[in-house]
């Protein structure tokens, strides 16, 4: 069932003011919600839009935004430097680098011109008396120099704005320290201001004097002029300054009448204030003749005293780098530090115990004329030359044997005793220096003395052959496995002494026959002899036949008698004059 209907000619209800009030203030109340979300949710969006635009305005206007927020930045830029001095220090490295040699250079640029003139007033009467002057005072020499030379000096220019006292440009010679201008000019406009309250009000402040500097003032329609003046300046500087100002009001005088502290536009003054900072100086008196006198004598002098002083500095430094060298070049010692000190010469360094003594390394340059104090603490040296020392101090090397230290290596050669050779192998294992032992070139005296023996008892075997006959007899033949075992072991020993033996077989006949013949059959003799050794495992190349015809030192008298034409008596023993000797050569064996 629906509602029922209304009946006609019902009036409609009445309408009350919340009612109405969707429609009359509706639109203004959902733009006053849109306004205060958009404030909730983007207020620093739109500080950020308006905040550029609002500074700009600002600057136009003049500089009230700049002297407001500056004890803010002054209180953050303090905070940051405490926090994190380093960070900040970064920050203006860049600017401040540039500023520092600027300087760091006009003071260099200062002091050199102080000094030329000290030292062209250094040898006159005024010098003497301002050297007096600067020890009661206790100042520079060359202050009191500067003082006492000059006329007058501009040091300051500072240019001032009339109504509020801010200093607007401000220059100053280069090497005097730059102090606050606006203290400067603070205390100006305090005197000024006391002179019109307290004289009357056309009084002005024109002159005024602060120990050895005087301030000239020189005033205009919008701005000061002060100069700070050291010494008397003439009368006619008033003037400089006069027109230097009327300059400045003809230049900038918009900027002068307009001012909000904004000092850039000043900038441009910089130049006409420079013209004003003029110095005048003494003219150099005439010297005279006893007076060139005195200060050639003197520069004499000086020349002389401190030529000799230069020389006896430069003998010592000699002296000192000459035992330095010394020092540093000798083997076994280590020089760490080296000082001279009030009469004395200090050395610290290293000493090997095989090292030569340092003083007397010292005394071999001759003598030194100072006191040495030397603190050398021990130390094993490994020099080329002190582990040589070291060896030979430790082996003790018999006589014959020598030793060489290459590359760490010990190389050692000659003929010394076995007991020596196996004692220098592991005693020079362990010695500093040393990696490797090389006996290739060192013999044994034992083995040399076997191998000597063996070659004495070949050479004492003959092998005898019957009259005309180039073989060996039955009975001779038999010795010959003798010879070849004598040969066998003299060729080991000798190559167990690391040397080489060579054998020679020599073949002889008796007298009979002829010359010829008998060099023939001696020939014949010994290459058989040969032969039958090599048969027997005698090495070929360690074995030379050769024939020497008659054996003259074993025939008889008679015999020598019928070999030289004039007859051998019968019954003489001629078998030795028939035979086969043997000469051995021993060598060191040749190294591949």
């Amino acid at each position: 069932m629906g509602q029922p209907r209304a009946r006609r000619g019902t009036p409609p209800p009445s309408k009350t003011i919340e009612d109405l009030r969707p429609l009359l203030v509706g639109p203004e109340q959902r733009r006053i919600r849109q306004i205060e979300e958009r404030l909730d949710q983007s207020m620093a969006d739109m500080v950020a839009e308006v905040l550029p635009e609002a500074v700009i305005e600002s600057r136009k206007k003049g500089e009230a935004l700049s002297w407001a927020l500056d004890p803010i930045l002054t209180g953050a830029i303090h905070e940051s430097v405490r926090r994190d001095p380093g960070a900040f220090a970064d920050a203006i490295s860049p600017a401040m680098g540039p500023a520092i040699r600027k300087a760091v250079a006009c003071a260099l640029r200062a002091m050199l011109q102080r000094l030329n003139e000290a030292l062209a007033q250094g040898l006159s009467w005024e010098s003497l008396r301002w050297r007096i002057e600067a020890r009661r005072t206790g100042r520079p020499f060359a202050e009191v120099v500067l003082l006492r030379s000059m006329v007058y000096r501009t040091e300051q220019i500072f240019l001032v704005h009339r109504g509020t006292g801010i200093v607007l440009e401000h220059v100053c010679v280069d090497d005097i320290p730059v102090r606050d201008p606006d203290q400067v000019s603070a205390m100006l406009t305090a005197i000024d201001a006391f002179a019109h309250d307290a004289f009357r009000t056309d009084a002005r402040l024109e002159r005024f004097r602060v120990g050895d500097l005087a301030g000239w003032v020189e005033h205009g329609p919008s701005a000061l002029l002060v100069a700070i003046v050291r010494g008397v300046a003439p009368h006619d500087y008033e003037i400089t300054l006069r027109e230097t100002l009327e300059r400045v009001h003809l230049d900038c005088g918009g900027e002068l009448a307009g001012f909000r502290g904004d000092r850039a536009p000043f900038s441009g003054c910089r130049d006409l204030l420079a013209r004003c900072l003029r110095e005048q100086r003494r003219s150099a008196p005439r010297r005279g003749r006893a007076a060139l006198v005195a200060a050639a004598s003197l520069i004499a002098i000086a020349a002389v005293v401190l030529g000799l002083r230069m020389r006896a500095a430069w003998q010592d430094e000699r002296r000192f780098a000459g035992c330095v060298e010394a020092l540093r070049r000798e083997p076994g010692l280590l020089l760490t530090a080296a000082e001279r000190r009030a009469g004395e010469y200090a050395f610290t360094g290293l000493r090997d115990p095989l090292a030569a003594d340092p003083r007397a390394v010292i005394e071999r340059g001759g003598p030194v004329g100072r006191a040495v104090t030397l603190r050398f603490e021990p130390f094993y040296s490994l020099h080329p030359q002190i582990v040589e020392r070291r060896l030979e101090h430790a082996l003790r090397p018999p006589p014959g044997v020598s030793l060489s230290l290459r590359d760490g290596v010990l190389e050692a050669s000659g003929v010394a005793p076995e007991r020596w050779i196996e004692r220098a192998r592991w005693s020079a294992a362990v010695l500093p220096g040393v990696a490797r032992f090389d006996g290739g070139r060192l013999l044994a005296q034992e083995s040399i003395d076997g191998a000597r023996a063996a070659a004495r008892a070949l050479e004492g075997i003959e092998l005898l052959f019957d009259r005309g006959a180039a073989r060996l007899a039955a009975g001779q033949r038999a010795r010959l496995d003798e010879v070849a075992a004598a040969a066998a072991r003299l060729i080991a020993l000798a190559r167990e002494a690391g040397m080489t033996a060579d054998i020679r077989a020599i073949g002889y006949a008796d007298p009979v026959g002829s010359a010829a013949s008998n060099q023939a059959l001696s020939l014949a003799r010994a290459e058989h002899v040969a032969s039958e050794l090599i048969a027997r495992g005698v090495p070929p190349d360690r074995l030379r036949a050769s024939g020497a015809g008659l054996r003259r030192e074993v025939l008889p008298p008679s015999c020598a008698r019928e070999a030289a034409g004039v007859g051998c008596a019968p019954g003489a023993d001629e078998r030795r004059a028939r035979s086969v000797i043997f000469l051995v050569d021993l060598h060191a064996a040749r190294k591949e």
